[in-house]
Formats: structure tokens, C-alpha cells, sequence
């Protein structure tokens, strides 16, 4: 250690030490460890039964039994040793990586976890200090974590699992005078997504410095080398018109040279074999002065790639230093060389064939491989695409339900497309899989949301109708026991979503995945009774995306959403769906849904619906409500849901909002409210969980709130309050403000506009907004000043309203009555029509014109329906064309 170079870092000024040495995830299965602590067969549904493994991780049953399963976990032998150095061989194969705690004061090592694993991660730093000193500090962490100061254990904190937010242990450190080692160490018991994050807080202590060995690299450069990274600005998440740029902020000291590499990344665990694809990147070395920019590095052949692969894709950027410092900054970015459509294209037919032919250029995925299959540009199916498919299906990972749908209907589709060992290897699958939770086995899989749900129930079904005197290895049953047994369950899902609409209403990531199911039911059902059932419940799925999207973006409030999907239409699930219905959206990496729409053969998107979704002239003001009973057993909750949503969409623009939903209480996914200009051009206000962005954590930075705020919208008004406590989340709310995406902004005090074409869109905050220009979200996030508890979102357009353009809409918004009130409290009135007095009021009843409002009971109203609640039958028409569906029994009239 004598002659050891240390990077020198003064603590945060909140305590926290950002600057570690980490190391992992190191992971390892459980299964057997499950084994001995839970029961694998009898009734999963109990105290401590196995329907826990499957369900939502911050449920008081699923920390219960994370602590029986880690008390049964073998003794941890781990000890400190010699103290590591930047890229020194850590634990379990991985090697002391460089890391930055953001704003949350955490390393995050977060994964998905498709089955039952240990996560364990580590991170190490010195801390210097002058004299020796007794230390107040936090130990945060999610779940069991250990701190060691100078190679003693003084804290393995193992009480209780958190899901997402951390926890703070108290615990007192004793510091020697000069440099002390201290290390952090945590354990995460993760099946599906889960949120391993460790981190420390040493309070009251000013005089420390953290130091960070780095080898024989001179500490000089290193922290020249930072600040260059630092310094550089990815101003966008989309880069639609190429080419795409970099900055170095004007406020930097000097020049700074660096490399840029970009290229598409291939997730870990079960997709592995996916990086012997060719994978095409674009590099660069670059030199900027400050306050200029340069071209990033996105090849022609890195857009093909992208557009070119199935799933939710996005690129990584990887920045730096070109004198070899080993530092970078990594950023996620978009950019595809397929065409988003904001207008209505072509007919029906040829967009189904378009679909097609995206599709069949896709590898290892079945859906894919079908596409291929029917435009003849194969005859058999790849070994790889059947290999992946039923190794989840094998092993029964989660989303094994997704992939079991799409071998389904390859069975079904084209039975004779495949080698014989791969046909086998299928069989044999779908003879011992599991195909509810009821069944034998323990295991990561999904079953209660509604999604996952209905694909078990059709899987089951199909299965079962392929080989109905077959006996099913898991379960004992026929496979025309196994039909019987799904089929009242699928029929009561379609009935409960006919009547009800959706839990996960409007999701950009899950309403596919019902399309998905349906369009298997519908094709290849024999049962003309759930054929008729599923068509009609397309029908709906179909009429709600063409109501809550505005030129192919699926901009509405969600009941589920993901980071990317809100920063980008382009890469939404749903985007293709409606490119092939009405032709606005993007054929991206979905193929799913997509694949079985373009192949079907028993169903089609109606015309009246087509023509409602390529409507982009007229305004439409949607109020629905989404209202049923979960069921228990199913669900794994007996409450229900109920959602009231109001939309207004113009040629120009669209407002989104979830009203009076849930104020004050836990929130994971849900989007309640978004102004949307264009694919990109999209605003809104979250109260963000974390500091991170993937769907590990949730809520996260952008998707989801910590805790939901109470929402109002009447007319073109959005108002929204919050009650934020610093302690938890990140104990502020902010703004989605993506500045190039909007063809110009404005920042004027309190009030933020941006305007995309003719349509625009205003922002209040409770204080003076201010435009992030650092860091990750530089240029793209907008924070009040203030407490932030409070905000206003309004819009317009030039036709009919603002005639004198963007600049009359500003100037109208600022001459107007100001916004008067607190997170309590908070009145406005619509500049264009003052007589439109609203306020707003915490979880209680708000007003207009001064008297207390109440939202229509209607199930759903627009300009195409009427349809009340609780209605036996919903009736849509447009341009002289009626399509009728049978809400109670399930059909089409």
C-alpha cells in the first residue's frame, strides 16, 4: 500500500461516500435452499406457502419468508484481506470496478433474476482521517448488509428486506488517524426484478477525505481524466436526426479528448448466447473545446443493428479518457434506422406485410422465424430461436409464459418447419411445464399480474387441446382436463376486462402482451366460443389504443410503464400495433403481438376502428373508468382496482391524466399524467424512488413515483400535487423536460413552455424551475426551486385558441391570474377561458366555477362511444360505420 496512488475525494456535502471501489453482482441459485424451506407441492396459498415467490417483493408475506430462506442460506465465509486496488481479482470471478453513487448515495448492483439467486455485492474505500475520531453513521442498504472498518465486522444488519427503498441503520464507527479501511458488503435474495444497493453516510464528520487506490495511474491524471467525463454533455436519450452530437459544458477549464464508442448490448444471464450475433459499433476519438460539440459515432450499420433485433433495445454509449485513463461514463441511447410515422399510411394489408418483413430479418425468436416461415424466406425454423424459447421454458424462468404462447402458435402455424430433434425438444417441454401456480414446483415465474395471467390460462389451453389424452407431467392432468380448467378461467378474465377494462390500464409495455394472448386464442382455439370472446376483447384493446394515442405515440397516463417507453414512442410495445392498424408508429423490437397480427388469419383490426385510430383531425375528450374486483387467488389481492382517466387529444397536442387515484400511497409503475407533443416531446412530473433508471427499481427516477400525487384535469388543465418527505425516496419531485426534443423552450420564472410544431405545452412549479445542465439528465429534467409539491400543466395549440402563435400562448399564461396555494390547496384558471376556475385539493373533493366537482360515471365517453358504467354493451361509431360488442357475455353484435 506504500507506494499506492490515491484518487482524493472530499464526502459528499449530505455525508454520504460517493467514490468506491465495487464489486459484483456475484450471484448464485437458491433453488435448493427453497427447497428445504418451502413446500414444493399441496396448496401454494397459505402462510409461507410458495404463492410468495411470485409475487410483488415489498408484500409483508414475501420479506417473511426472504428471511427464513436466508437464514437457510450456507455460512458466509467471506472476510476482509488485503485491501484491493482498481481492477484487482474481487469475489466470485469479477474483478474492483470504479463507481459513483448518484443522488440516492447507493451503488447499485440491481439485476433481473429469471429464478430464485443469491445477489451479493461489495464495494471498499479509505477513509482518511486526521485525528482518530468516533463517527455517527447510516449503513444503507436494502436488505442483510455488513460494514467492516479496519478488518473488523461492526455492523451485519439482517432484520428485514426492503423491495425498492433503502434502509438506514445507525451504527458508530471508530477511526484511527490516517487511512481506514472500510468495506461494504450486501446480500439481495432476488426472484424477477430485484434491488440490491449499499451504500454509507457518516454524519457530522467534515474533516474526512475518502481515498480510492488506483494503482500506478498518478492521481493527477486520474482526476483530470474525471473531470473531462465529467464535463461532457448527452443532451438526449433519442437521436432521431442523425448525425447526433456531444458537448463539452462551457463552463469546463480546459480541452478535453476522449473516445465515444457505441454499439447495442447484449443483457446478461439467458440471453448470452445472443452476443454471437453480429453486433456492428461506431467508435470515435474526439477533441472538444468548451462549449463545443462534435458528432457521436452512430453508424448507419449500428441503427440497422438496432432496428434489427427483438426485445426492448436500446444502445450504450460508452465515454473515455483517450490518454487510456481506465474511467468512462456509460449512457443509454436510442437511435434506429426504421422510420416513425406520424401521419396514416398505405392500407391494412401491405402494413401487415411490412410488419413481416421486418420481423423475418430478426434472430433467434420464434415469432420472427414465423414471419420468415410465411413470406418463404425459410423452411425451417433455427435451432437457436426453439433453443432460447424452451430453455426458459425448461427451467422455468420468468416470462417462460411469453415464450410458450409464441411456440404455441408455431405448432399450431407451421408444424412441419421444424428438425425433428427441435420438435422434440419442444414436446417435451410443454409436457413438463408448469402451467399455474397451483401446480407442483417452486420457481421465479409470474402468474398474478394481469398480463402473465391470461398467456398461463391460453398456453394451458392450447397445450392441452394439442394433446388432449396426454398426461401433463407437472400437474397429473389430461390435457382435456387441463382445457377444462383453463377455459372457465380464460372466460372470466375476457369477461372482467370487457366490463372493467384493465388494472394495468393503457400500458405502453403490457396492453400487447393481452393482444398477444388473444390473438393466439383467436387463431388457434377450436372453441368458437373463446374465439368469439377474444375477438371481441381485440376489438376493445384496439379502440382504447386509438383513443389514448396521438399520432402513433401511446401518450397517455399508464398503468404500467418502463423509463425508455416514456422517453421514447419508438420504443413502445404497443407502437407497432398501431402502425399495422392505422399506420402511425414504428416497427421496432417488438414481435410478439406484432408477429401474430401481421400473421393472423381469423382476425382483423375492424374498419370502424382503423378509421377512429387514423383520425388525426378531430379533438377527442375521453373520460373512462376502469373498475372490477381482483381475485385473490389469482391477483393475490381481494380489494379492486379503480381508475378514472381523462384525455384530450388535438391535432397538435395531447393531455393525459389518472385522476384522483391512490394520493399519498405507495406507488411502483404508474404514470399518472403526460403532455405529448411528438414521439419524443413528452412532459411530465414523477417524485422519484431512486436515482436509477431500469426496471429493477421501481418506482425509479423517472418511472413511477415513490409515493402518488394527487391528480386533477379539467379541459386542457393538468394539476398535480405532491407530499414529499425528505426521508423518503429522493425526497423531491422533478419534471421530464426534454429540451431537443421541442422545437423551441422557454424558462421564465415559475412557468416553463415548449412548443413542437403548432402545439404547445406549459409547465408550473411552486417556485423558480431550473433546467438541469450536468450530469445524466442534463438538458432533459426540471427541479422547482422550492419545495416542489405543486404543479400546473397546460395546453394549447395555434388553430382556434392561440392564433398569434407560441408567443401569444407564453404571454397569455404569464398576463393571466398566477397559480395561488401550497401541496394543500392550489387554485388556477384556464388563460383562454377565464371563467374556468379550478382547484385543486388533497385527497379531497375539487372544484370548478367554486363548486365541488365530481367526474362523470360513465365506463367510457369520447366522440365514438357512450358507454356507461357497468353497460351490457359498448357501441362505437365513426363516419356512418357502428361496431357493437356484447360487454356481458362476450362477443361481437
Amino acid at each position: 500500500m506504500a507506494t499506492e496512488n490515491y484518487a482524493r475525494y472530499p464526502l459528499d456535502p449530505d455525508g454520504s461516500i460517493r467514490h468506491w471501489l465495487t464489486c459484483g453482482p456475484v450471484t448464485t441459485p437458491i433453488l435448493d435452499t427453497l427447497n428445504r424451506v418451502i413446500q414444493q407441492d399441496g396448496s401454494p396459498f397459505g402462510d409461507g406457502r410458495r404463492w410468495v415467490l411470485n409475487y410483488w417483493a415489498w408484500s409483508g408475506a414475501s420479506k417473511k419468508v426472504k428471511r427464513r430462506v436466508y437464514g437457510a442460506l450456507p455460512s458466509f465465509t467471506w472476510t476482509p484481506d488485503a485491501p484491493p486496488t482498481l481492477h484487482a481479482e474481487g469475489i466470485g470471478g469479477k474483478r474492483w470496478q470504479y463507481k459513483t453513487a448518484e443522488e440516492d448515495q447507493v451503488i447499485d448492483f440491481s439485476l433481473f433474476n429469471f429464478s430464485p439467486t443469491l445477489m451479493q455485492g461489495w464495494t471498499f474505500a479509505l477513509v482518511e482521517a486526521d485525528t482518530v475520531r468516533t463517527v455517527r453513521a447510516e449503513l444503507i442498504t436494502i436488505g442483510p448488509a455488513r460494514l467492516y472498518v479496519n478488518g473488523a465486522l461492526v455492523e451485519h444488519y439482517a432484520d428485514e428486506f426492503s423491495y425498492v427503498e433503502v434502509q438506514r441503520i445507525p451504527v458508530t464507527l471508530t477511526l484511527n488517524a490516517g487511512l481506514n479501511e472500510v468495506y461494504v458488503q450486501g446480500d439481495m435474495l432476488g426472484w424477477r426484478e430485484a434491488r440490491l444497493a449499499i451504500g454509507l453516510r457518516l454524519l457530522d464528520a467534515p474533516a474526512l477525505q475518502i481515498c480510492i487506490p488506483i494503482g500506478g495511474i498518478p492521481a493527477e491524471q486520474w482526476h483530470t481524466a474525471e473531470d473531462g467525463l465529467n464535463n461532457l454533455l448527452v443532451k438526449q436519450f433519442a437521436f432521431i436526426n442523425l448525425p447526433g452530437h456531444i458537448w463539452l459544458d462551457d463552463k469546463a477549464a480546459a480541452p478535453f479528448s476522449f473516445d465515444a464508442k457505441i454499439e447495442l448490448p447484449i443483457p446478461e444471464n439467458v440471453f448470452a448466447q445472443l452476443a454471437r450475433v453480429k453486433r456492428p459499433q461506431g467508435s470515435a476519438r474526439l477533441t472538444l473545446q468548451p462549449g463545443e460539440r462534435a458528432e457521436l459515432p452512430i453508424l448507419t450499420e449500428v441503427t440497422a443493428g438496432m432496428s434489427g433485433m427483438p426485445g426492448e433495445n436500446s444502445l450504450g454509449l460508452t465515454l473515455s479518457p483517450a490518454d487510456g485513463t481506465p474511467l468512462a461514463i456509460h449512457r443509454e441511447i436510442w437511435a434506429g434506422k426504421n422510420a416513425f410515422s406520424r401521419a396514416p399510411y398505405g392500407d391494412y394489408d401491405s402494413r401487415r406485410r411490412e410488419a413481416l418483413e421486418h420481423l423475418a430479418a430478426m434472430p433467434y425468436d420464434i415469432p420472427a422465424a414465423m414471419a420468415a416461415l410465411e413470406l418463404g424466406k425459410v423452411e425451417r425454423v433455427s435451432s437457436e430461436a426453439v433453443a432460447l424459447a424452451c430453455h426458459f421454458m425448461e427451467n422455468r424462468y420468468d416470462c417462460a409464459d411469453f415464450y410458450a404462447i409464441g411456440l404455441l402458435a408455431l405448432l399450431y402455424r407451421f408444424p412441419h418447419a421444424l428438425k425433428p430433434e427441435d420438435r422434440q425438444r419442444i414436446e417435451t417441454a410443454f409436457h413438463n411445464f408448469k402451467y399455474w401456480i397451483d401446480e407442483p414446483g417452486l420457481d421465479a415465474m409470474c402468474y398474478f399480474t394481469e398480463n402473465h395471467q391470461i398467456l398461463f390460462h391460453v398456453a394451458a389451453y392450447l397445450a392441452g387441446q394439442r394433446a388432449p389424452e396426454q398426461v401433463f407431467a407437472n400437474s397429473g392432468w389430461t390435457g382435456r382436463q387441463q382445457m377444462n380448467r383453463a377455459r372457465g378461467r380464460i372466460e372470466r378474465w375476457i369477461l372482467t376486462r370487457l366490463r372493467g377494462n384493465f388494472s394495468e390500464w393503457d400500458s405502453n409495455a403490457y396492453m400487447t402482451l393481452d393482444a398477444f394472448a388473444m390473438l393466439a386464442l383467436v387463431d388457434y382455439a377450436d372453441s368458437p366460443r373463446l374465439r368469439d370472446m377474444g375477438t371481441a376483447l381485440l376489438h376493445k384493446i384496439f379502440f382504447l389504443l386509438a383513443c389514448q394515442s396521438y399520432r402513433g405515440v401511446h401518450g397517455s397516463t399508464h398503468g404500467r410503464c418502463y423509463v425508455t417507453g416514456l422517453k421514447s414512442a419508438r420504443v413502445e410495445n404497443t407502437s407497432s400495433l398501431g402502425r399495422i392498424a392505422w399506420g402511425m408508429g414504428i416497427f421496432n423490437g417488438e414481435t410478439r403481438a406484432t408477429g401474430l397480427l401481421a400473421l393472423a388469419r381469423n382476425y382483423r383490426v375492424p374498419e370502424v376502428i382503423q378509421r377512429i385510430g387514423a383520425d388525426v383531425i378531430s379533438t377527442v375528450y375521453t373520460e373512462s373508468r376502469s373498475r372490477e374486483q381482483f381475485r385473490p387467488q389469482f391477483d393475490m389481492r381481494g380489494d379492486e382496482w379503480d381508475v378514472r382517466t381523462i384525455t384530450y387529444k388535438s391535432p397538435d397536442v395531447m393531455l393525459s391524466a389518472a385522476v384522483q387515484h391512490r394520493a399519498g400511497e405507495f406507488g411502483i409503475q404508474e404514470h399518472l399524467w403526460q403532455a405529448t407533443l411528438s414521439p419524443e416531446a413528452s412532459v411530465f412530473t414523477t417524485y422519484p424512488g431512486n436515482s436509477q433508471e431500469h426496471g429493477n427499481a421501481r418506482p425509479n427516477f423517472w418511472a413511477g413515483s415513490v409515493r402518488l400525487p394527487h391528480v386533477e384535469m379539467w379541459g386542457r388543465t393538468v394539476m398535480c400535487l405532491y407530499h414529499v418527505d425528505p426521508q423518503v425516496g429522493l425526497g423531491f419531485t422533478h419534471a421530464y423536460f426534454p429540451t431537443q426534443a421541442f422545437d423551441e423552450w422557454r424558462i421564465l420564472g415559475q412557468w416553463a413552455f415548449a412548443r413542437v410544431g403548432e402545439g404547445y405545452v406549459a409547465l408550473w412549479g411552486d417556485s423558480d424551475l431550473r433546467l438541469t445542465e450536468r450530469g445524466r439528465h442534463a438538458y432533459q429534467e426540471l427541479r422547482s426551486t422550492g419545495a416542489g409539491e405543486a404543479w400546473i400543466s397546460y395546453v394549447g395549440r395555434k388553430a382556434g385558441l392561440f392564433p398569434g402563435g407560441f408567443d401569444e400562448f407564453c404571454r397569455a399564461i404569464l398576463q393571466a391570474k398566477q397559480p395561488v396555494g401550497d401541496r394543500d390547496s392550489l387554485a388556477w384558471q384556464d388563460p383562454a377561458h377565464e371563467e374556468l376556475t379550478m382547484t385543486c385539493r388533497w385527497q379531497a373533493v375539487s372544484t370548478v366555477h367554486g363548486e365541488a366537482y365530481r367526474y362523470p360515471e360513465v365506463h367510457y365517453r369520447n366522440l365514438y362511444t357512450l358507454t356507461p358504467m357497468d353497460a351490457d354493451i359498448m357501441t362505437i361509431t365513426h363516419d356512418g360505420e357502428a361496431l357493437t360488442l356484447d360487454l356481458r357475455n362476450g362477443g361481437v353484435l
